[in-house]
């Protein structure tokens, strides 16, 4: 599961890594077309889409790394042995509000998947929706593979206390 999961982070990340790219070029291409006179009315829709979907794939790739919001007062009070159970709980709550958004984010891109873009008729909007629940599925995996981790590690815990005598 663990290599399913980090290709599934590098995919992510090298996706992201593009449409950061797409972005800053037809920024370049807008700002220069600006200042030269000339139109070009599609960069913008290209940009901003390409921005959302940077960021959300990143966003993802954040709840693989913690470096979303946690707990942090109360983790710091905590004895370190009931850390694990803070950060399932955390991992549950975070999972329930993915889960609810990857049904209605579905639902947002079915919706609106046969309206098209401005500057390009021929492509649909779906396309862009298409990244919400792409990211809250992809979020809620990460959820799963780190609550599995902290259940492992509690078990492991639990092991060293009892050959230790301590339990």
């Amino acid at each position: 599961m663990k290599n399913s999961v980090n290709y599934l982070e590098k995919i992510q990340l090298y996706l992201g890594t593009l449409f950061l790219v797409i972005f800053v070029v037809t920024t370049i291409i807008q700002v220069t077309t600006r200042y030269l006179g000339i139109s070009a009315t599609w960069t913008e829709e290209i940009s901003v889409n390409a921005f959302i979907w940077s960021m959300l794939l990143g966003a993802s790739v954040m709840v693989r790394k913690k470096k979303h919001f946690s707990f942090d007062f109360i983790a710091s009070a905590l004895n370190h042995n009931y850390l694990p159970w803070l950060i399932i709980l955390q991992n549950l709550i975070m999972l329930i509000f993915c889960l609810l958004c990857v049904v209605y984010s579905s639902e947002i891109t079915n919706t609106f998947w046969h309206s098209r873009w401005i500057s390009f008729p021929s492509l649909k909007q779906g396309y862009v929706w298409l990244i919400l629940p792409i990211t809250f599925l992809s979020m809620s995996i990460y959820l799963i593979e780190d609550s599995i981790n902290q259940i492992l590690s509690l078990n492991n815990c639990s092991s060293t206390n009892k050959a230790k005598g301590e339990i």
